[in-house]
């Protein structure tokens, strides 16, 4: 016990303050009681700073991109706190949470690096409580209980910025530097535990069969990507600019946009920094690799919302003008229930969390606003809206019995319903 404390000093000690460059090789062993048992890999410049990595890369890795296994696979962490991870990696607080660890093979020299490997024991409990504590925005509280209440890691696909009427396979086959962003993003995406669609493979494949044919490409492109069932678009646009003293720089625009409401999620552009040279593709991996973990855990929080909170569903319903004999205010045809209570009590069943609005409402018009969720639980599928207006459809043809027909139509994120 004696030695384990003189070496956790040792690792205090050894810590530095620059920025470190995480090992992601962390699988998950065991949880048992208070603890979370992992097995980690780290590398560092110096022999005796590799075990510290490893066991950070541990932390970290839970916190920013999610070990299988644990939280569902998620982050713990949705929002950065910068002066929590200083504190907690650069001044070495994360060995408080060591319970212990042993070094399943000796460290190594790579290369220029050593790099180690240990099994590290987490006390769990203790960790979630000091996040809580410091009032780090975490997914914790949606990783308690059973399935249906925990948060769902998006899937992404990454897809280049086109302009309207270009073609995206002439552009993709042309432009070496949006190509490899858009592939490299999409590495990066999978590194970091989020779930991918690779949109170059799909675009590849429905070239082969066809799916692409000359003068529909943009309609087919769009269809494509709804096909792919990624729940967040995250568009790729490379910029090259040569300045007057011959030098480049390439800037690297991200937008991140849930695919159902189009709604932004997360936006930042990233520079390579200017270099005397033509290299595009070299310029746009510089780029690259200044992302900044900032983006993905505003991409997670914002989503993490989404799923929390469900998105928000517009509804007008009208009665047709053929319609003279009947309106909202009277019970549902054929029938003694009031139509609006009838209606009311499906919104509240199928709301999310029972949040909808239909006060704005007369006898010919009525106004309804409510949550829908992002996830179907019982069918183990995305909510889409095509989904729920069959659903709502279906409920309407129920009560009008016949007399009346409801016609559905979904512009963007709303329903307008006509009673004919």
């Amino acid at each position: 016990m004696k030695c384990y404390w003189m070496l956790l000093l040792g690792m205090f000690l050894a810590v530095g303050v620059h920025a470190q460059n995480y090992s992601s090789e962390v699988t998950f062993l065991q949880q048992q009681g208070n603890t979370l048992s992992v097995h980690s890999t780290g590398v560092a410049e110096k022999k005796k700073e590799a075990v510290p990595m490893a066991l950070k890369s541990a932390f970290y890795t839970l916190f920013y991109t999610g070990i299988e296994g644990v939280n569902n696979g998620n982050p713990l962490i949705a929002t950065a706190k910068p002066d929590y991870d200083r504190r907690f990696f650069d001044e070495g607080r994360y060995s408080v949470f060591v319970k212990d660890y042993t070094e399943t093979e000796n460290t190594v020299k790579v290369g220029k690096n050593y790099r180690a490997t240990v099994d590290v024991t987490i006390l769990f409990d203790a960790l979630q409580k000091d996040l809580n504590r410091n009032k780090v925005q975490t997914n914790l509280t949606m990783a308690v209980g059973n399935a249906s209440n925990q948060v769902k890691l998006p899937t992404v696909t990454v897809v280049p910025y086109t302009k309207e009427g270009e073609d995206v396979r002439t552009i993709l086959d042309h432009n070496q530097m949006l190509s490899y962003a858009v592939s490299k993003m999409t590495s990066e995406f999978s590194t970091r535990g989020y779930k991918t669609k690779d949109f170059i493979a799909q675009l590849k494949r429905a070239k082969r069969n066809d799916v692409l044919t000359a003068g529909t490409q943009s309609d087919a492109t769009t269809k494509m990507i709804q096909n792919m069932g990624a729940d967040i678009i995250v568009t790729a646009k490379a910029i090259a600019t040569t300045h007057p003293n011959r030098q480049s720089e390439v800037t690297l625009e991200l937008s991140a946009t849930e695919l159902q409401t189009a709604g932004n999620l997360a936006s930042a552009t990233f520079q390579s920094g200017k270099y005397m040279t033509t290299d595009t593709v070299k310029l746009t991996d510089y780029a690259l690799k200044k992302t900044k973990e900032e983006f993905f855990t505003k991409l997670q929080a914002s989503f993490n919302d989404i799923v929390k909170n469900g998105r928000e569903m517009a509804i007008q319903m009208v009665l047709s003008k053929s319609v003279t004999d009947w309106d909202f205010e009277q019970p549902t045809p054929g029938g003694d229930n009031d139509f609006k209570q009838v209606l009311e009590d499906w919104l509240q069943t199928h709301s999310l969390n029972g949040v909808y609005d239909m006060s704005r409402s007369n006898d010919k018009v009525i106004d309804i606003s409510m949550q829908v969720p992002i996830w179907d639980e019982a069918q183990g599928r995305a909510y889409t809206i095509s989904h729920f207006s069959s659903e709502l459809k279906k409920f309407l043809d129920e009560i009008l019995g016949g007399d009346y027909v409801a016609s559905v139509v979904t512009m963007g994120q709303g329903l307008t319903i006509t009673i004919k």
